[in-house]
């Protein structure tokens, strides 16, 4: 009975730890499900969908990191991150809202948890996104080697 009881725990746990990662990464994510879905509704097997939303995923965020690592102007990469905080802080309100609904029965602070929620998950997704490996000048070497 103690058993099942800490395995049940352990799992919610691990389906939270879960929900919070796919919210941080929203975009990528749902980008990540759609295309998976749309090749799994194509007619590719259950394996081919999985790969294609994987690597789709993997490519919209390494396009995104890609981007902030760039030497483009500062308001356009602080705007491709937008695009990637704006749907994370709207997932993390959404995630957080639902499950408060188990636990908290006041529509106020259900609210006021799920903005909390909400910017917890935008400056997580902020800064998984803007700290990356830091761009290398190469005109700031004097004969170009590290």
């Amino acid at each position: 009975m103690v058993f099942g009881l800490f395995l049940a725990l352990f799992g919610i746990g691990a389906f939270c730890v879960l929900i919070y990662k796919a919210a941080v990464y929203a975009l990528p994510v749902a980008v990540g499900f759609w295309c998976g879905f749309a090749a799994l509704h194509s007619g590719s097997g259950v394996v081919v969908a999985f790969a294609v939303g994987f690597v789709a995923g993997a490519i919209v965020f390494g396009i995104g990191q890609s981007v902030w690592n760039s030497r483009q102007p500062r308001v356009f990469r602080y705007a491709i991150v937008l695009l990637f905080v704006v749907p994370a802080i709207w997932t993390g309100y959404y995630a957080t809202e639902q499950l408060s609904t188990l636990v908290v029965p006041s529509v106020i602070w259900r609210s006021a948890l799920a903005v909390v929620g909400a910017i917890a998950v935008g400056m997580t997704a902020f800064a998984r996104l803007t700290t990356g490996a830091p761009v290398f000048d190469w005109q700031a070497t004097r004969d170009g080697r590290i």
